[in-house]
């Protein structure tokens, strides 16, 4: 259950590579608006509820059961793929090719996005 808890955004690199490479208008992306942004993560065995608040993609709440169907958005964008369990990490992987691994890295929650051989790293620390 390392995953659950309150998290707040501590820094990030590469994000603006990867919404280029994503689609995304360079006028439409501010990776500043990540700066105080949460993540709110409730998680029973594989069942797991988000509930974000600011960053890049909507505000709002999903759910996922890993090893099943996700969807969701990055970069305000939608996504929808499968996520699946490697090691004690959660990767999704895309139908468009992105894939997000969650982890838990040095007590801090790790997000990395990859797309097009670019990648992102988003770091969360325990609020």
């Amino acid at each position: 259950m390392a995953f659950a808890g309150k998290w707040t955004v501590a820094k990030f690199e590469g994000l603006k590579d990867v919404a280029l490479a994503y689609g995304v208008e360079e006028g439409k992306m501010d990776p500043a608006k990540l700066q105080g942004a949460t993540v709110t993560i409730t998680q029973d065995k594989d069942n797991f509820t988000f509930n974000a608040t600011g960053g890049l993609g909507k505000s709002g709440g999903h759910s996922m059961t890993v090893g099943g169907p996700s969807e969701g958005e990055i970069f305000g964008k939608a996504y929808s793929g499968t996520t699946a369990w490697v090691g004690d990490k959660i990767v999704f992987t895309g139908k468009s090719g992105v894939k997000i691994t969650r982890s838990i890295e040095g007590g801090q929650l790790l997000y990395t996005v990859e797309y097009k051989g670019k990648v992102a790293k988003v770091w969360f620390n325990k609020s």
